[in-house]
């Protein structure tokens, strides 16, 4: 044996995001939830999941294992221009449900990736592409619009995605102009001026027939050339080949388009993906962040997708603790490559052992985490940060890097869960200080005070509309009882509380547990834990 590994505080065991992460791929834990993505006729193709929980890290498994593979990246997509988009902003102001389009954008980005996939990646060939086509189906007729879409993007293929969606984009402005025929000066006004405006007489006809005509253009724009290819796809183009392909989308967490349209964007990726799942040989995997899914299918319900009905394309991924051990197995290892000319410590020999009421080390940590591999390379990191010079970790050192960690970590999952319902310090400050366990009837008083201070302290707070709205309405008739019932479903939500419902039942925090719970399903006798993770950062007694 070597001499024994030093710590050293500006050494780390991984990155915490995937895309820089150096030990990925060598400390890479085979779970499970990588078979089902591999297994083309698998449905399972959608990874869902909370930050930090290994999504991106399955993507780059993928990138780096599979032969016939493309990224498609949201950033490089440039849909931003769709946000200012005239014919966009005309057809939302008239409340015309753009679904069918976002669908035909992302089908024609799909076709248009697996064609090149599947015959090379070589802008020389798009003339042999149509030719192949048009000899195969020259007798058919039903595959003429088929062949027609084929070419009259035949010179498009190689372009960015961003000019293809910019022509789609303009069929359907000079479809629209088309349809409306004389009142198509209606339209000009609107771009000039940016406001819905109409005739003074017979106002109401007109618009009844604007809208009439734009639901129809958005409903009939190109759908039956791309049902007709997509079908030429899974029947004579990808039914007869072994190969696999993979298309795969990550990031959709980013600043890649407007918010005021991406989650109509997302719904609408979420029901493509699907369709595509009659295409053999081929997989679009998506991974996406478990709360941006919620929103992008509740924010609007009347016109919303549930749930349910995609659950068979979904992976929802989580760890246990032999694999998290593992992760930090693998990683101390490949940090201390070279170090032992046997087999180098593991984390149970660096982190203190169980001793009389004491937990381990890794214990310790692991009830300190969302049980994700985020979570234990970070506070891990930390430890080695104060471990600067030695060869273990002390509780003394788990001690200092978790006063770091938990500080980072909430203000990770006030960025985590912004979009949703904005600043969560609002909501969760009435804990700071206070207990590590209550029932509900042992805050109220708190909280209904913290509720006001901040209210009286800024007029506009950080929240979500409909937050913002419940919390305005202090110094009216109220039930606060109400507010506070919904705030801490909220932060169950978000991992800050588990609960234990009546005095038969276990704790339940949202990584453990199966099934959520409703403000009605609180009783005077349930009881709420703050999680270890949070108790250095919000003072937990």
């Amino acid at each position: 044996m070597k001499n024994s590994y030093k710590f050293k505080r500006n050494i780390e065991i991984g990155s915490l995001t995937a895309e820089n992460d150096a030990f990925l791929l060598k400390t890479f834990v085979e779970k499970p939830e990588l078979k089902l993505l591999q297994e083309v006729n698998e449905s399972k193709c959608i990874i869902l999941g909370r930050t930090g929980i290994g999504k991106s890290a399955l993507i780059k498994y993928l990138e780096a294992h599979e032969n016939h593979l493309v990224r498609i990246e949201p950033e490089a997509m440039s849909l931003r221009h769709l946000s200012n988009s005239n014919i966009i902003s005309y057809f939302k102001a008239l409340d015309i449900k753009l679904d069918l389009f976002y669908k035909v954008l992302w089908k024609h980005v799909f076709i248009v990736e697996l064609i090149k996939l599947h015959f090379g990646n070589d802008h020389t060939r798009t003339s042999n592409i149509l030719d192949w086509f048009k000899e195969q189906f020259k007798n058919d007729k039903r595959k003429k619009k088929a062949i027609d879409y084929l070419e009259k993007w035949e010179h498009h293929f190689w372009e960015n995605t961003e000019h293809r969606i910019k022509e789609i984009e303009d069929v359907l402005e000079s479809n629209f102009k088309t349809a409306i025929g004389g009142a198509a000066d209606l339209y000009e006004l609107f771009k000039a001026s940016g406001e819905i405006s109409y005739e003074k007489s017979n106002s109401k006809n007109i618009k009844t027939e604007l809208l009439h005509k734009a639901q129809k253009v958005v409903n009939e724009i190109q759908i039956e050339e791309i049902k007709d290819l997509m079908s030429i796809l899974a029947d004579e183009l990808f039914n007869h080949t072994q190969k696999k392909y993979f298309i795969i989308i990550d990031d959709l967490d980013k600043d890649w388009v407007d918010s005021s349209i991406v989650y109509d964007l997302i719904k609408a990726l979420i029901n493509t993906v699907n369709e595509f799942r009659q295409i053999k040989q081929t997989k679009i995997v998506v991974a996406l962040r478990t709360n941006i899914l919620r929103k992008s299918l509740f924010q609007n319900i009347t016109r919303g997708i549930q749930r349910e009905k995609y659950n068979h394309l979904y992976i929802d991924l989580d760890w246990t603790e032999e694999e998290l051990k593992k992760l930090l197995n693998n990683r101390i290892k490949e940090l201390m490559r070279g170090t032992y000319t046997t087999e180098p410590p593991t984390i149970d020999d660096i982190l203190p052992e169980a001793s009389g009421k004491s937990i381990s080390g890794f214990q310790y940590i692991v009830e300190r985490t969302l049980m994700r591999p985020r979570d234990v390379i970070d506070f891990f990191n930390k430890c080695i940060k104060h471990a600067d010079g030695k060869t273990k970790i002390t509780r003394e050192i788990l001690k200092k890097a978790e006063d770091e960690y938990s500080h980072e970590r909430l203000r990770a999952l006030n960025d985590e869960w912004q979009e949703n319902y904005g600043s969560l310090y609002v909501i969760y400050s009435f804990l700071k200080g206070g207990a590590h366990s209550f029932k509900l009837g042992e805050i109220v008083d708190i909280a209904k005070e913290s509720f006001i201070g901040l209210m009286s302290a800024n007029e506009h707070l950080n929240l979500s509309d409909d937050l913002k709205a419940s919390f305005e309405k202090f110094g009216e008739d109220f039930n606060e009882r109400n507010l506070l019932e919904r705030v801490l479903v909220i932060l169950y939500e978000v991992g800050m509380l588990g609960i234990k419902l009546s005095p038969e039942q276990p704790i339940d925090y949202i990584n453990t547990a199966y099934s959520s719970f409703r403000p009605e399903d609180i009783r005077e006798d349930s009881k709420f834990y703050i999680h270890k993770m949070f108790y250095k950062s919000l003072r937990i007694i």
